[in-house]
C-alpha cells in the first residue's frame, strides 16, 4: 500500500476528487484520512493499515494541515507528499534538511514548480522531486502545443522520464483527457496527475467509458 500525504489547502478536495477519478481508471482503490492521534500510535497506526490492505486498498491518502506537518513528516512512513504552496515546501526543506534520525531518500515531493522555482533547491536535497506546472522546468506539464484544454479535453505531458512507484520506467509522453465532468482547474489536474503517473495510470484512459 502506498502512502501519500496531502497538505490542505482551498483545492484539495478537487485534487482528492481527480486522484480518485484517475486511479480509478486503473482500478486502484483509494482511501482517505486525516492527521488523527491514532495515526500517532505504532501498534493502532499497523493495525490501522493491517485492514486497509485486507480491504483492498492500493492508495492511502492522508490529509495534513499545516500545523501537523512536522509530526506527520516524522511518524508517518509516507511514500509521497503533495505540495502546494511557498510556505509548505519551506517547512518540509527545514524539517527534512535537519533530521538526522530519519532518512527521506524516497520520499516523492509533488510540487507546484510555478510557485517552488528550481533555485529554491540545493544539490543536498535529500528526497525526490516531482514538479508539475507550466514552465520549462516541469516534469509534468501541459501540452507541448501549450494549450492546457481544447474541447473539454485537457493535455498532459510527461517531460521527462520518471519512476513510476512500482520502478517501472515512464518514458516522455502526451496523454489526452477527457474532463467534461470534473473541476478544470489546471493545477489541481496537474498535481492529481502527477500522483497518478507515479502510479503506472494510462492517463489517456480517463474520460472513457470502456475503461471503468
Amino acid at each position: 500500500m502506498h502512502i501519500t500525504g496531502m497538505i490542505d489547502n482551498g483545492h484539495t478536495q478537487e485534487v482528492l476528487e481527480a486522484v480518485k477519478t484517475f486511479l480509478s481508471v486503473e482500478k486502484k482503490k483509494v482511501s482517505i484520512t486525516e492527521v488523527e492521534n491514532r495515526l500517532k500510535n505504532r501498534e493502532t497506526w499497523q493495525d490501522y493499515c493491517t485492514a486497509l490492505k485486507q480491504a483492498g486498498t492500493d492508495v492511502l491518502i492522508i490529509r495534513i494541515r499545516e500545523e501537523q506537518l512536522r509530526d506527520a513528516l516524522q511518524v508517518i512512513p509516507m511514500d509521497a507528499i503533495i505540495v502546494n504552496d511557498y510556505k509548505q515546501w519551506k517547512e518540509i526543506y527545514s524539517l527534512i534538511g535537519q533530521d538526522e534520525k530519519k532518512s527521506y531518500k524516497d520520499l516523492v515531493v509533488i510540487l507546484n514548480s510555478d510557485v517552488i522555482k528550481p533555485s529554491d533547491f540545493t544539490d543536498e536535497m535529500k528526497c525526490r522531486l516531482l514538479q508539475y506546472g507550466f514552465n520549462a522546468e516541469s516534469k509534468i506539464t501541459t501540452s507541448s502545443t501549450g494549450e492546457p484544454s481544447i474541447s473539454g479535453q485537457f493535455l498532459c505531458c510527461i517531460r521527462e522520464r520518471l519512476t513510476s512507484a512500482t520502478g517501472r520506467t515512464i518514458e516522455p509522453q502526451e496523454f489526452v483527457m477527457n474532463l467534461n465532468f470534473m473541476s478544470n482547474d489546471p493545477y489541481s489536474i496537474l498535481a492529481a496527475a502527477s500522483l497518478a503517473v507515479l502510479h503506472d495510470v494510462d492517463l489517456n484512459k480517463v474520460g472513457d467509458k470502456g475503461a471503468n
